[in-house]
Formats: C-alpha cells, sequence, structure tokens
C-alpha cells in the first residue's frame, strides 16, 4: 500500500513538473515584455543545449528536485516506464527546457492579433510555419506543441538561422535563444549581421546556461537595437 502511494505521489509530482507550465499565461519573456511587432521566435536547438542550465536560484532548486525525482520516478516503478517517467522529469533541467519552461507561457500569454512565427535551428533551419501566424488558441496552441516537442542534437549554425529569419517576410523582432556558441565563430557571425540586417530589425537575445557566449550575445543585442539577457534572473 505504502509503495503504491509513493508511486502514485512521485507520478504526479513529475506530471506537475512537466506540465505546469504549459498551462501558464505570461505577457515577458524573461523579461522583455511582448511587443506590437512581429516577433520571431529562434530557438537554438543543438546538442549542446542538451547540458544543464543552472539558472536562477530557482532553477536551480528546481533542477535539483527534478534531478532527485527523476532517480526516484525510475527506481520506484522501475522497467522501461519507470525510466521513461525518470528521464520525463530529469530532462527539463537542460537549457532547451529551461526554453520550454519560459516560452511556452509566453506564447501562450501573446494577445489576439498579434502576428509570430517560431524557428529552431541546429545544423539547418525548421519551420514552424513558413510565414507570420496570428495569434488565436489554434495558432498559439499549435506553436506550442511545436515547441514542446524540440529535441536537441546537431550543430549549431547561427548564422544560418539568423539569416533565414532576417529575411522573413514582415519580420520586426527576432529573439534569439541560444548558448551563443556558433560554428561558424561569433565575428564571423556579427560581421555577416552588420552587413544584412539594412533594415534595422531588432534582435534580443537570451543566453542559457554557464558556457554561454556572453560577449557574442550581448553585443549581438546591441547592436541590433535588442535587448540581451541571461537565463539566470
Amino acid at each position: 500500500m505504502k509503495k503504491s502511494l509513493r508511486n502514485l505521489t512521485l507520478l504526479l509530482f513529475c506530471a506537475l513538473l512537466n506540465s505546469c507550465y504549459v498551462v501558464k499565461k505570461s505577457d515577458d519573456f524573461f523579461g522583455i515584455e511582448t511587443s506590437t511587432r512581429n516577433t520571431l521566435y529562434l530557438i537554438d536547438v543543438s546538442g549542446s543545449m542538451e547540458g544543464i542550465d543552472e539558472g536562477s536560484v530557482k532553477d536551480q532548486v528546481m533542477r535539483e528536485v527534478g534531478d532527485t525525482a527523476g532517480s526516484q520516478v525510475s527506481r520506484a516503478i522501475g522497467g522501461k516506464i519507470g525510466s521513461i517517467l525518470g528521464s520525463q522529469v530529469s530532462k527539463e533541467a537542460t537549457k532547451l527546457g529551461a526554453v520550454k519552461r519560459k516560452l511556452i507561457p509566453a506564447i501562450k500569454g501573446l494577445p489576439d492579433g498579434k502576428k509570430f512565427v517560431v524557428l529552431s535551428f541546429n545544423n539547418g533551419v525548421t519551420k514552424q510555419a513558413t510565414s507570420f501566424r496570428i495569434a488565436d488558441n489554434t495558432t498559439r496552441t499549435s506553436s506550442n506543441i511545436f515547441v514542446k516537442n524540440l529535441k536537441a542534437n546537431g550543430g549549431t549554425n547561427t548564422l544560418e538561422g539568423l539569416l533565414e529569419a532576417l529575411s522573413t517576410y514582415e519580420v520586426e523582432e527576432i529573439v534569439l535563444m541560444s548558448d551563443g556558441l556558433p560554428n561558424s565563430g561569433p565575428e564571423a557571425v556579427l560581421d555577416e549581421i552588420r552587413n544584412v540586417n539594412t533594415n534595422n530589425i531588432i534582435i534580443h537575445t537570451i543566453a542559457f546556461g554557464d558556457d554561454a557566449d556572453l560577449d557574442f550575445m550581448r553585443t549581438l543585442a546591441q547592436e541590433n537595437n535588442g535587448t540581451f539577457i541571461t537565463s539566470k534572473i
């Protein structure tokens, strides 16, 4: 009886840890308030985004709780199901997990009528949609399903991601989420964006992880009238 109760408690914790942010709404993203501009969310899904994101003190506590709960779920339930549920809890502690915990509520909180689109990149670029979408219940939900299902693997072709974002019709604002470790080198990316961003499109940058290239992410935002944030806030 006690074992069954413990298993049920762990399962409930697992569900809460992984799903509570899915139902939340937010009118900002890491302190960057939702604007009236057409916003393109650009997510780094390279293999390095599977690394642990230390984040704020609260995030660190959640990571430790998640890791402990993941291990307990795996041990208590055992077998394939226990392993799957345990990994589901633990994986929320990664850099990409941190993106999802914040971005999904931000998208859910987008006002009706706002234009937005989500792109991800690793070796290449994956588009959730080929053009900007108008925020409503359907587009917000489908975009968040896309974000929730993202997995980290491959290289970090930040330049291709940014060039694709800048060439998207009607884009006015880009929010780049990355650990800022581009394959082609930070200076090469900065030089190319200086040449290409002739329409003064705003680029906000949010850096994840202790190993993030903060100088690159900060400079990219400063040179493109954006805001630079680290996930440690």
